[in-house]
């Protein structure tokens, strides 16, 4: 290659920087100038204690500034010594309503509803309006989300691919909210619907002690329909030659969630002034892909069954400490309370009545109602690229219709 005035120039930058290096490895010599001054008693000092000023930096809080993360310890504001045993809207107990029953002190007088929850047919034409719901919600949204990983219990390490499609929280708030407009619309009672409020999202917490444990339920209503007058009693049968069952030698607060860093609260959402304040009905949505148990297994059906029970306990428990006081044990009035959990597939009715509060002692208990899990349909997608509704369960209806009407 013919050399050039250009290939014969020098890169500064380099040589400097090479230069530099070669020049910070150079070691300063010692002229014996700290020994001639130290022979004449002249006073020196090193060159960084005048050329480093020595500053005191204070620290300063800047709004917007990251906050330090909260540590969960015994400096935490909200710590106790006493731990309290919780429950909340993810957990399940581990012998499910068995265990339900013996916390909050309840019995099942007889299987299935109460003799005053009439089922009624329904008209041939609510059926169509049900199906097309159903169809609505759970295949015609236009909600595109990726949806939980598809597991095999035997090929636990197989990887599926994965899905885009309507969640199934989307899909149980559709599907609920579109039910509960059809059946308002189609009651034919104007004067029962006048009567009726609907929340969304209210979060009711109940503490109590039992047997020496502080325990404390708080726990969420996704729906609750109230009224302006409370529900009947829904039985008047004496329930103190009733026992309570034995899950001995297990523990009744066994799977609850033991922590020191709480806030005891006693709640009902619902405020005095609102016109139609006294709770009816509960739904509770259910997600497996949230509801868990601490141990991995599988949700089985007698811990949804018991989760229904919690759920209906706590609203009407936190309900009478609202009109009786905190005090009450024996209540003056039974606080009736019915319950629906549904995925949107399933649906448990349950009705609850509570009589006391005092869960530690006396011959009192509260009374549960329940029906087995009801499936509202079989299968609901496309099928070759048609949507496709199978299996339709009209008994699900008739019951959402007679709790509405209940009074």
């Amino acid at each position: 290659m013919k050399r050039t005035s250009v290939l014969l120039r020098q890169h500064i930058g380099w040589h400097f920087e090479k230069h530099w290096r070669v020049q910070g490895k150079r070691k300063p010599l010692n002229t014996g100038a700290e020994k001639i001054l130290k022979e004449r008693n002249i006073p020196f000092c090193q060159p960084e204690d005048i050329i480093q000023e020595k500053r005191v930096f204070e620290k300063v809080e800047i709004v917007g500034f990251k906050n330090k993360p909260v540590v969960f310890d015994k400096t935490h504001p909200d710590w106790h010594d006493r731990p309290v045993l919780s429950y909340k809207d993810n957990n399940v107990l581990l012998e499910g309503l068995t265990q339900a029953k013996v916390l909050t002190k309840s019995v099942e007088v007889k299987e299935g509803l109460p003799e005053n929850i009439v089922l009624e047919d329904i008209p041939k034409d609510i059926k169509k309006h049900v199906k097309n719901i159903i169809l609505s919600s759970c295949v015609f949204d236009a909600e595109q989300k990726k949806l939980p990983k598809i597991k095999d219990p035997e090929r636990p390490a197989w990887n599926f691919p994965r899905f885009y499609g309507i969640t199934q929280n989307r899909a149980n708030k559709l599907l609920m909210s579109r039910l509960l407009q059809l059946i308002e619309s189609t009651c034919g009672r104007d004067d029962l619907v006048n009567e009726r409020y609907l929340f969304n999202d209210l979060l009711f917490s109940f503490p109590f002690e039992r047997h020496g444990d502080l325990i404390q339920f708080q726990l969420s209503g996704d729906t609750v329909i109230t009224s302006s007058k409370p529900l009947s009693p829904i039985t008047g049968v004496s329930t103190e030659s009733l026992e309570l069952p034995d899950i001995t030698p297990v523990k009744p607060t066994i799977t609850l969630v033991k922590d020191n860093i709480y806030k005891l609260e006693k709640s009902f959402p619902i405020k005095s002034f609102v016109s139609k304040l006294h709770p009816h009905t509960i739904f509770t949505r259910y997600n497996k892909e949230e509801v868990k148990n601490l141990f991995e297994e599988e949700v089985t059906e007698a811990q949804i069954f018991g989760r229904s029970l919690l759920k209906a306990f706590t609203v009407s428990a936190s309900y009478a400490r609202y009109q009786f006081g905190d005090d009450v044990g024996q209540l003056p009035k039974p606080v009736t309370v019915q319950s629906v959990q549904t995925d949107g597939q399933f649906y448990h009715f349950g009705v609850f009545q509570l009589n006391t509060l005092d869960l530690e002692k006396g011959d009192v208990k509260n009374v549960w109602y329940q029906t087995p899990l009801l499936y509202l349909y079989d299968k609901c997608c496309y099928v070759l690229g048609k949507p496709t509704l199978e299996g339709y369960n009209k008994e699900v209806v008739k019951h959402l219709y007679a709790f509405y009407n209940s009074v």
